[in-house]
């Protein structure tokens, strides 16, 4: 087992004097990769690389038996059997599919489909745009006033009429674990389709397909230590056998003739042309790595979930006591439930903040978070922007990194004071 935090060896960006270490983090946009992953898609690309389901020869079929291979990892890794996963860009292309292929044959005018104005873009624009081209009503579950999912609300949303459901199931933002559980088990009771966001959660706490009453659910690997490009969908087999084809070519096809062409059966329709192959077995590298994680007595994923909530609220404590600093979230005691916090600081805009924090060699992000909606609500009074500075950890981030944020805050908000000062007199 691999303790946490890892030590920067693991990591090769971290892997430089003290002194000239980054505080990366970013982690909530796109993780750092470690070795063993890095080392694993170099050695596919160096001695394993063929095309995979194209040849009958000896380096081609090894091709193939590891994109296979990886195809059980990712689905063990979320509870779910190999023939549930489907081989994606990512998450945003996982979502794009089921609007596509299973939806949008099946939606039409009196018909609704549930959304957050909490989601990050890429599970809004497709239901959005999956409503004007089906006439279905596009219907919004509330918000709390400090983004929070109004839960008794949202209930008592879903009915009859609704048939699409998608949620986010940890807020890019907010970095809390949304109630998914109680919201789609009401879904399911009525027939609608559940669509689950994994982005956040998958690479941050055990997820588990039945569990979460879920019938897609949608990540990528980059965010989970895993390389650019590739993701997952992992769908019911038999929500995967309802839906049509999204893309035609070479790979998913059964016969092809003139006189017309039959597909392919389960997930090998969804991957047409030449899979990504590297980042497959990527990805499936990345899912081992986490596994073997420990942490307060904890393995696998228990043991990320576990460190992220610790790093979290350390950083909380450190941030919350630098002046003129606004945390982005619940109220009170703003419990951390992961490694994001978000936060605004009276006076200065959350793009030039981070430009004083880089300048410490902090690295955070700056601006809506692909959240234009969520921070909209959020800045409804209008004392604040529509946007915000995320600071997000990972497994590779130390307290010493939460010290850095809070102490780069206060001497960006000691330059705003001086400022101010310099501007009175």
């Amino acid at each position: 087992m691999i303790s946490l935090p890892l030590v920067p060896s693991e990591v090769p960006l971290l892997d430089v004097p003290e002194d000239e270490r980054p505080c990366y983090l970013d982690s909530a946009a796109t993780s750092l990769k470690p070795k063993a992953v890095v080392n694993r898609i170099a050695q596919f690309y160096a001695f394993e690389n063929a095309p995979v389901h194209r040849g009958v020869y000896e380096l081609s079929a090894k091709a193939t038996d590891l994109y296979e291979q990886a195809r059980q990892t990712v689905g063990a890794f979320v509870g779910a059997s190999a023939e549930s996963v489907v081989f994606t860009r990512g998450t945003t292309e996982g979502l794009n599919i089921v609007a596509r292929a299973w939806a949008e044959e099946r939606l039409g005018a009196g018909d609704e489909i549930l959304v957050s104005p909490q989601e990050h873009h890429s599970n809004f624009l497709p239901w959005q745009e999956l409503a004007k081209r089906t006439s279905a009503t596009l219907r919004f579950l509330p918000l709390n006033a400090d983004g929070t999912l109004d839960l008794d609300g949202s209930l008592d949303l879903i009915g009859p009429k609704t048939k699409l459901v998608a949620m986010a199931h940890v807020s890019n933002v907010l970095g809390i674990e949304n109630p998914v559980r109680e919201v789609f088990a009401a879904a399911k009771s009525v027939g609608a389709l559940t669509v689950l966001d994994g982005a956040q959660s998958v690479p941050t706490r055990p997820v588990d397909l039945t569990d979460l009453h879920c019938d897609a659910l949608t990540f990528s690997a980059h965010k989970m230590l895993g390389p650019t490009g590739i993701g997952a969908l992992v769908a019911q087999t038999d929500v995967l056998e309802a839906m049509t084809v999204y893309q035609t070519g070479g790979g998913m096809i059964r016969t092809v003739a003139v006189g017309g062409s039959e597909y392919l059966d389960g997930f090998h329709r969804f991957e047409a042309g030449t899979p990504h192959a590297a980042g497959a077995v990527g990805l499936a590298a990345a899912c081992d790595y986490l596994d073997s994680l420990s942490y307060d007595g904890e393995t696998g994923m228990a043991a990320v979930a576990a460190y992220e909530h610790d790093w979290g609220q350390y950083a909380i404590e450190q941030v919350r006591q630098i002046p003129g600093v606004r945390l982005i979230g619940p109220p009170g005691d703003h419990e951390a439930e992961g490694g994001i916090v978000a936060l605004q600081m009276e006076g200065l805009h959350p793009h030039d903040l981070a430009v004083l924090l880089d300048a410490q060699g902090v690295m955070c992000r700056a601006g809506h978070h692909c959240t234009m909606p969520l921070h909209a609500h959020l800045s409804a009074d209008g004392a604040y922007p529509a946007t915000s500075l995320r600071a997000s950890a990972y497994v590779y981030n130390t307290l010493a990194d939460a010290d850095r944020l809070a102490e780069a805050l206060h001497v960006a908000y000691t330059a705003l004071t001086k400022r101010r000062t310099v501007s009175a007199d």
